[in-house]
């Protein structure tokens, strides 16, 4: 179970964030390019595609900040399962618990302040 002060410090990276939103229209994910996709199909290149974090033209750090950050710390909380040999993520046992929290963000992203999804 996810309290609500660790659900929100799991929110406040743009990656974490962008990977529960993902996951909430699809039961898995490869990474990074599936998520790298799914945000360019928003518009431009996948650095620049809305949600998804600028790299700065790094894009190798998307996926070592992903490997080595982000996808860690969600399947920690238990909302991802990870299966680093497939490069797959895919909704955890607690992803259910935040899901409609995560939902609530997505169809408010208009109404709220900054650049949160």
């Amino acid at each position: 179970m996810v309290d609500v002060s660790s659900l929100f410090e799991l929110l406040a990276a743009d990656y974490r964030r962008q990977i529960l939103v993902v996951l909430c229209d699809s039961e898995s994910v490869d990474v990074p390019a599936g998520l790298l996709l799914r945000s360019a199909s928003a518009g431009g290149a996948p650095s620049e595609a809305p949600g998804w974090p600028a790299t700065n033209g790094e894009e190798s750090a998307v996926p070592l900040e992903l490997v080595h950050v982000h996808l860690p710390k969600l399947a920690e909380a238990d909302l991802v399962e990870w299966d680093q040999s497939a490069g797959v993520v895919s909704r955890g046992p607690d992803f259910e618990e935040v899901e409609p929290f995560v939902r609530v963000l997505v169809r408010n992203a208009e109404t709220l302040p900054g650049d949160l999804l």
